[in-house]
């Protein structure tokens, strides 16, 4: 990253072995690291080390070259995702394995492949026995908290009836099953500046007259100044995808107009889709996104959080604004599945720059360096927790067979 003093992996020597390996989210995925980095967190937990919080912060169809940390970008959108980046950990060759919404989500949280967590495509729900990041922190002695949009209850009842499509029963909520205000698809239950979610009784709560993202802020930041920790929260915004009802972005309307003209990325120039018209709100949006994330880091400050929390941002997928098919991801190109991810907080604060591939459900490397489901890996070991064998992945070889892949019982 230009102008910065950030290190890359092969410069680490200005830190101590067990520094780079728990700052390091592919190093915690690599198996020799991995059990090192057991053995210290186990050794820590022994000496009564605090168990950090997780805030794991989830925008929707947000472009990882917009976020400036990432060199490509002049607009200067994103200052607080910036300062986290020169603090903490940039990966910067994260990708989603498939990018629409609910596959990448499920992947994210079971830190399986679609053949084995079985959300293939939108409509379909996780489990209600499924193993989740939520259930094994939970059982670590976790609260397991959740804002936003799910997209992870099954939209299709029996017989071919479709379900609510905004209320989701405890049983779909893979388990975050302590605080709840959320909507199955927010996007059919709101529009930007009006609509409702839902608490963990299904009651509505409806908001009018404030962008959508700022509600779901507001909503998060009263939640941190009552919270008990150690907790996991998943803040999970619907921006900056598009409104679907009027295929269109929206920015806040104190954005609105400021970026008519755009930086546009290499892959869209050559080609027709419709980012001439989309891509000023869609930056708007963008900045409302990183407004969001320095309110939510704000609060943690002042609560004292901050430095015991570990907080991570990254989105579903791309967006390649129509210019690969009629949608705006659903492709293999790199605008539909390179994401971002930036971590900040406890082990992770070295100003490093992680170059290898890593993914939402996979490190999947051509040098095999990397195996399977390295971020929710690192969520659970950053939180000094035996995640279990249970959450695995099915991962095919090169040469295409089926193999299994799990976590170490050791880890």
């Amino acid at each position: 990253m230009s102008g910065s003093n950030r290190h890359t992996e092969s410069s680490t020597l200005g830190l101590n072995r067990r520094d780079f390996i728990k700052g390091s989210a592919v190093a915690a995925a690599f198996p020799a690291a991995r059990s090192e980095a057991a053995a210290l967190d186990a050794q820590e937990n022994r000496a009564g080390r605090r168990k950090p919080n997780i805030v794991l912060y989830i925008s929707d169809q947000f472009r990882w070259d917009f976020v400036s940390a990432y060199g490509l970008n002049p607009m200067q959108l994103t200052p607080n995702l910036d300062a986290m980046a020169r603090r903490g950990t940039l990966l910067r060759s994260h990708i989603t394995n498939q990018p629409v919404c609910a596959p990448s989500r499920a992947a994210l949280f079971t830190g399986q492949y679609q053949n084995k967590h079985g959300v293939w495509r939108n409509g379909f729900g996780l489990a209600p026995d499924a193993v989740t990041l939520a259930t094994e922190l939970r059982k670590a002695g976790y609260t397991a908290n959740y804002i936003g949009k799910w997209h992870l209850a099954p939209r299709e009842g029996e017989k071919g009836t479709h379900t609510d499509r905004g209320r989701v029963a405890p049983n779909e909520r893979g388990g975050f099953l302590d605080f709840w205000e959320g909507s199955n698809e927010l996007e059919w239950t709101s529009h930007p500046y009006e609509g409702e979610i839902y608490d963990g009784t299904g009651k509505a709560i409806p908001f009018s007259g404030v962008y959508r993202a700022d509600f779901i802020t507001q909503r998060a930041k009263q939640f941190l100044n009552t919270v008990h920790e150690p907790f996991l929260l998943v803040i999970s915004q619907l921006e900056v995808h598009q409104q679907n009802d009027c295929n269109c972005f929206v920015a806040p309307k104190e954005y609105a107009g400021k970026y008519a003209n755009p930086f546009v990325p290499g892959d869209l120039k050559a080609l027709p889709g419709d980012w001439q018209k989309q891509l000023p709100d869609y930056c708007g949006a963008v900045k409302s996104i990183d407004d969001s994330v320095g309110e939510i880091r704000k609060t943690l400050a002042e609560r004292g959080l901050e430095d015991d929390t570990i907080f991570l941002f990254l989105t579903d997928h791309g967006c390649h604004f129509r210019t690969r098919n009629a949608e705006y991801k659903r492709s293999p190109h790199e605008s539909s599945i390179h994401v971002p991810l930036v971590i900040q907080g406890p082990g992770f604060d070295h100003s490093l720059d992680i170059p290898e591939l890593t993914s939402q459900n996979s490190g999947a490397h051509k040098s095999d360096r990397c195996d399977a489901h390295a971020v929710v890996r690192c969520r659970a070991a950053c939180a000094g927790i035996d995640a279990g064998p249970q959450l695995h992945a099915a991962a095919r070889s090169r040469d295409g067979r089926l193999v299994q892949r799990g976590l170490r019982s050791d880890l």
